[in-house]
């Protein structure tokens, strides 16, 4: 049974839709205008496509071979949309060889020729292929692309922007099969949230430091960041993080701010390479031209102490031999000691957990004085999400997001040693300490997913930072190389670790036998 509808007929259309005789089936509509008459749309089609006098062809249809099941756009995606944001496409039933059997459906394959898609402007096609839902796996499987019947070829890579209005066939490049790729992050969203302006997220220590009681303390952090600090609201957890703070420094390059480190022991600072300009293995660097400089909490501040680095003495950039991404610079400072700030090492717990949970990040965003940030870790299974819904919420973005997911090739689950959250801290803090809300140092923030708007405004989808057992691992195995056994001793861990360094340097302090 089917009949014609226009949009006036709503009620109508919703008194036959609830027959107990079509709660099952599906619903075919074909549009009557378009590149090709009769193309069939979803029940989730916008209506601000449809022309005001166009006719609908509707019919309720049973396909005992296939779900009625169908995905759909985000209502609050839909809502917002209007016709200079979408995109319309039409995909035939059949593909070239290889790939004839496009749609799940058979009851849908045996009543039209044609299917309509619409996409939002900026997404791929894989992105609006998937999302539509009508279509078998296997163009997602293998290396496939639409065609213009025999003229241009259209990657499912590519933006869905010079789509609108054509028809094309799904064709086979390749036999290969393709990755699993995050390249359809965007319009995904879960629940109706909206970013926060980064610059109400971060508060400077100077400010903290005027707090007397328990009271004031609760105050500040529920008005500045409500819920998302409850476990660091403890006035001993603010005094051991205020202390541990004071090992935070700048690293600058003449006069150039270049990022931040931190007092590991004694008189050595860790950061990332990329601070240092470190990329590849056969960068090189000239160490003595950075300088660490402590203190730096105020614009006039008059206490910030500069010390000159003497020396690079360890970093790596890339993956280690077990697959872990390593991004560190361990330098040496011109001084015998910083006895007046703590060595962070004596906070690091290599059994303190770092998949989930609250962190706060100490460190100099933007160039600017010292900061911190409390945030919560995104678990490993709730990265792409948080990715969907970042995506949702910035969908005037959505173009420059997706060319560098692309360009960049982003995957939130590359490397075993990197954890990922949500934070106010872009340029300038690459080297910052984390801490857990045991105030126990657990890793090094290096960078976010970022992308940059007109007016070079730097967004970011989230940021990331990796774990320090890894470092420490190759900081002990590049010291064991060179002899330095006064690093060894500063970075062991266990007691084991501490009598087979003892008999290193005993043995290395034996003078050889003749």
């Amino acid at each position: 049974m089917f009949f014609y509808f226009n949009r006036k007929q709503n009620s109508v259309f919703r008194s036959e839709k609830d027959k107990n005789k079509n709660m099952q089936k599906e619903i075919l509509i074909q549009r009557s205008k378009g590149a090709v008459p009769r193309a069939a749309v979803k029940t989730d089609f916008p209506c601000c496509l449809i022309e005001r006098d166009e006719t609908l062809e509707i019919e309720f249809i049973k396909d005992e071979n296939s779900s009625t099941n169908q995905t759909t756009a985000d209502p609050s995606l839909l809502s917002k949309s209007k016709p200079e944001t979408l995109v319309t496409f039409l995909v035939k039933k059949d593909g070239g060889q290889k790939v004839q059997c496009l749609l799940k459906s058979n009851a849908l394959r045996s009543r039209v020729q044609y299917v309509c898609v619409y996409a939002f402007k900026g997404e791929n096609v894989k992105t609006a292929l998937k999302r539509d839902g009508r279509f078998n796996n296997v163009i997602f499987q293998k290396h496939c692309a639409l065609s213009e019947f025999g003229s241009e070829m259209h990657e499912l890579s590519n933006p869905v922007d010079d789509l609108d209005g054509k028809a094309f066939q799904v064709v086979v490049l390749s036999d290969q099969n393709q990755p699993d790729s995050q390249d359809d992050l965007t319009f995904k969203q879960d629940g109706n949230t909206t970013s926060m302006d980064p610059s109400t997220k971060q508060y400077t220590l100077k400010k903290r430091e005027k707090l007397k009681n328990k009271s004031e303390v609760q105050k500040f952090f529920r008005e500045e960041y409500g819920k998302s600090v409850e476990n660091f609201l403890e006035v001993k957890k603010v005094k051991q993080l205020m202390k541990l703070s004071d090992s935070v420094c700048q690293i600058r390059k003449g006069g150039t701010r270049e990022g931040t480190g931190f007092l590991l022991f004694n008189r050595f600072i860790l950061t990332n390479a990329h601070v240092i300009g470190i990329f590849t293995d056969l960068t090189k660097v000239n160490a003595e031209q950075f300088t660490a400089v402590f203190g730096y909490e105020d614009l006039d501040s008059k206490d910030s102490k500069c010390i000159p680095v003497k020396q690079l003495t360890d970093y790596f950039y890339g993956k280690d031999d077990k697959g872990r991404h390593l991004d560190y610079a361990l330098l040496e400072l011109d001084v015998d000691k910083m006895a007046e700030c703590p060595n962070l090492f004596d906070s690091y717990s290599p059994n303190a957990p770092i998949k989930k949970g609250q962190i706060c990040i100490v460190g100099h965003p933007g160039e600017g004085v010292k900061k911190m940030d409390p945030c919560f870790i995104i678990e490993r299974e709730n990265r792409l999400e948080a990715a969907h819904k970042h995506a949702s919420e910035h969908q005037h973005l959505i173009h420059v997001i997706n060319e560098k997911c692309v360009e960049e090739k982003w995957d939130f689950s590359a490397y075993e040693n990197q954890f990922t959250y949500d934070s106010c801290f872009f340029h300038g803090s690459s080297g910052s300490p984390v801490f857990d809300v045991d105030c126990n140092l657990i890793g090094i923030h290096t960078g976010g997913y970022k992308y940059k708007t007109k007016g070079d405004k730097t967004w970011s989808v989230m940021e990331y930072g990796f774990s320090m057992q890894p470092i420490l691992d190759n900081i002990i195995a590049v010291a064991r190389i060179k002899g330095l056994l006064d690093i060894i001793r500063n970075v062991s861990q266990t007691a084991e670790q501490q009598n087979l360094i003892d008999t290193e340097m005993k043995d290395a302090e034996e003078p050889e036998e003749s």
